[in-house]
């Protein structure tokens, strides 16, 4: 029994040992598997600036993990933790007290030290942003040395386009950037008042003027015209239309300017003769002397052939012509000469003072006792122009001729 006894004995203190042993050993593994689980690693990313330092560590302060990775802050410099979870892949900004300057809406400029973000700094000046706020840098951006921080001051503009007038506040730079920015887009012709370079100020008023352009075509009256020509085949003081005047017609192509709708000008751009006008003639009388004159040679001296736009009358004057001149007519026969336009002399060329009576003239000549010269055309001069005492000298075939014809008044019929 004692055997037993003692055997049971054994084998009781031999569970017992077993137990302890499987308690200590649970309490290790518990212990171990704490001891890592508090000294698991994670990685930070460190923003210095530019700078990017990578650590990992077990820390779970910010301020233990920079002093770890051996970056020095001072008291004044500050961290962004917005991106660091304490134990996960995390991120930490260092912001370091930076010397800024700051210009207001109102144009005046300060300098400060501060550590952060732009919006930080406006909150420490107790300026309150909006979407209107207009700064040369983003809100979000860290402040940095020598940073500068401007913001625009907001004007009051008045914009009229397309039929409306909106009256925006903004701090655009010139007119043409708060168009863009109001999605008003220009077209090829359009036009803006004042232009869209003109830099933006406090109550201005733009004008956005929509151009069109339209061209079209249409026949128009060309007048006819009135001419006055003399007939001494007509009494003095009478008068009639001797051509009736009839309009003539062209087409013309106009290019008209319209401003927001409304037609602004109109410019011709061509314009095309279809029928051309006929002149109205009033003939008026200059014959004084009676019902008829006496002619005293049946065919005139001269050899040219008279056009034939240009009539005789009975009395031995032409019908219609410019206007007269009085004066002497002498003689001068120069055989198998030149004229001084080049031409061979003959009967009809006569010399002139080119000066009254320029070359080319057409003229028809009577002496004012009868003798008919007929038609000339001016094409020579001479001495006697300067003499003054001619108003033409009237070639002839021979100096009995001239000597027969001395010198003689005459009326000048200028013709053209």
């Amino acid at each position: 029994m004692i055997t037993n006894f003692k055997g049971q004995t054994i084998s009781a203190n031999g569970y017992f040992i077993r137990s302890v042993a499987l308690m200590m050993a649970l309490i290790i593994i518990f212990a171990g598997t704490a001891f890592a689980a508090a000294n698991e690693l994670y990685t930070v990313d460190i923003y210095d600036g530019s700078n990017v330092s990578r650590i990992e560590t077990s820390k779970k302060d910010a301020n233990e993990i920079v002093a770890e990775a051996e970056i020095p802050v001072s008291e004044n410099d500050k961290l962004i933790l917005d991106d660091f979870a304490p134990g996960s892949q995390s991120k930490i900004i260092i912001c370091r007290e930076s010397n800024i300057k700051f210009t207001d809406a109102n144009g005046k400029t300060g300098e400060f030290v501060f550590a952060g973000r732009v919006n930080e700094f406006l909150a420490s000046q107790g300026i309150e942003v909006s979407d209107e706020t207009d700064l040369n840098v983003k809100l979000t951006d860290i402040c940095f040395d020598g940073m500068e921080i401007v913001m625009a001051r907001p004007y009051s503009v008045t914009v009229n386009a397309d039929g409306e007038s909106t009256t925006v506040s903004t701090s655009s730079g010139t007119v043409g950037e708060l168009l863009s920015e109001l999605g008003i887009t220009l077209g090829e012709y359009d036009e803006v008042e004042p232009s869209v370079d003109t830099p933006i100020s406090d109550g201005l008023t733009v004008e956005v003027l929509r151009i069109e352009y339209k061209s079209y075509t249409e026949d128009e009256t060309i007048p006819f015209n009135e001419k006055t020509e003399y007939s001494s085949s007509m009494s003095k003081g009478s008068s009639k239309i001797t051509q009736k005047g009839v309009n003539g017609k062209k087409s013309v192509v106009y290019k008209e300017k319209f401003v927001n709708g409304e037609s602004s000008e109109k410019t011709v751009e061509s314009e095309t003769q279809v029928l051309a006008p006929t002149s109205q003639i009033k003939t008026i009388g200059t014959y004084s002397g009676g019902n008829s004159r006496v002619v005293k040679n049946s065919s005139p001296i001269s050899e040219l052939k008279m056009p034939s736009k240009y009539t005789v009358g009975s009395n031995g004057v032409p019908t219609s012509y410019k206007y007269t001149i009085k004066g002497k007519a002498a003689a001068y026969c120069i055989p198998g000469g030149t004229t001084s336009t080049g031409k061979k002399v003959k009967p009809g060329y006569i010399a002139v003072n080119p000066k009254q009576i320029p070359y080319g003239t057409e003229m028809y000549i009577v002496s004012d006792d009868g003798v008919v010269y007929g038609y000339a055309i001016a094409a020579d001069t001479g001495g006697f122009a300067k003499q003054g005492k001619f108003v033409v000298d009237l070639y002839m075939n021979s100096t009995s001729q001239c000597y027969a014809w001395g010198s003689r008044n005459v009326t000048i019929y200028v013709l053209g």
